[in-house]
């Protein structure tokens, strides 16, 4: 009798740990009570995870709370989630919710918001504007307001002292966020963009103004990458040989418009942007540069250009010889 009544023992333990066991994945599985059907959760600036699921369970939304935090705990599992206004289908895992809160994912104020290489701050705004994220005249606001980060000289003459620090990248932002969020973002996708560069370069602090101010010029007037180093040799040589940048993507960001043709009246603008008239690289980045002129300046090619001309087909003639460069400018653009 002894023997068989620790035997139905064993089968009742055994039973017992297999179905808390299969009621464990069950929640690890499915951690919402309903299924088949949606679950709005509102994560509020400095909200924790534990927070979140709290409100939850009060709700009635979750299983057994006490299961779902050991899960948590045991596994170690990432317990910073980003703020917004969530909608989760019910039928996700217990890792893929928290998967979610951690990247902001499913989050109804969120919005893709893509700006290419090559935008000022102006246009920035203007797509931040068009996206709902912040108006332009708040967004130029918070630029102006930035603290400085220590590579960046002080404002001086320049129009936006961050201009060119706001990394291009394809960005999931919030509705109505504020201007210095929206900034904090896309400068800390520029400082990890420099430090993925300082894996191959050499970069000195104190020249990353220059790197950035070249890089953007190389930005507006490279179109393909395989002329990216040939242009920033050319403003390099021309600073070593003491001459004018004459760059007429610095005319234009002085002017503050796009225009298909400068004229010479153009030219003669008055700005420290105009590379015409100002001796010198402008006083500060024109545009945001992409990864690739970032390259070209830190590391350009070895030449002994001077000039280059559009061959309006988004490639270019370079050339050391200015007689040469004056006759396939007449030749491509008529004057």
């Amino acid at each position: 009798m002894k023997r068989k009544g620790f035997i139905i023992s064993i089968i009742l333990l055994l039973s017992i740990a297999f179905l808390g066991y299969f009621y464990y994945n069950s929640i690890v599985k499915h951690p919402f009570k309903g299924q088949g059907k949606e679950v709005e959760i509102l994560v509020n600036k400095g909200d924790s995870l534990y927070k979140v699921l709290d409100t939850l369970k009060d709700e009635g939304e979750i299983k057994n709370l006490l299961f779902i935090k050991a899960y948590i705990k045991q596994n170690k599992l990432d317990t910073n989630i980003k703020p917004g206004d969530y909608v989760i289908d019910s039928d996700v895992t217990l890792e893929n919710l928290i998967l979610d809160l951690n990247k902001g994912l499913y989050n109804k104020n969120l919005v893709n918001v893509t700006i290419p290489e090559g935008y000022d701050i102006s246009k920035i705004g203007d797509v931040l504007e068009e996206k709902g994220i912040i108006s332009k005249e708040d967004f130029i606001k918070g630029i102006e307001a930035y603290p400085l980060p220590k590579y960046i000289k002080e404002k001086g003459n320049r129009k936006y002292a961050m201009e060119g620090y706001l990394f291009p990248d394809t960005y999931m932002l919030a509705k109505d966020m504020k201007a210095e969020d929206i900034i904090d973002i896309m400068h800390n996708r520029f400082n990890k963009a420099l430090n993925e560069l300082r894996k191959d370069y050499r970069i000195d602090d104190d020249k990353i103004d220059t790197i950035i101010t070249v890089a953007s010029m190389v930005e507006k007037e490279a179109e393909v990458d395989s002329e990216r180093g040939k242009v920033a040799s050319v403003f390099y040589n021309r600073m070593n040989k003491n001459m004018k940048m004459q760059s007429c993507a610095t005319v234009l960001y002085a002017l503050g418009e796009h225009r298909e043709k400068l004229y010479n009246k153009d030219l003669q603008v008055k700005s420290p942007y105009n590379t015409y008239i100002v001796e010198g690289f402008p006083p500060g980045p024109i545009a945001s540069p992409g990864m690739s002129s970032i390259e070209a300046a830190l590391k350009p090619e070895k030449t002994n250009y001077l000039f280059f001309v559009s061959y309006n087909d988004g490639t270019h003639f370079f050339t050391d010889n200015y007689n040469e460069f004056l006759k396939v400018k007449e030749k491509t653009q008529g004057n």
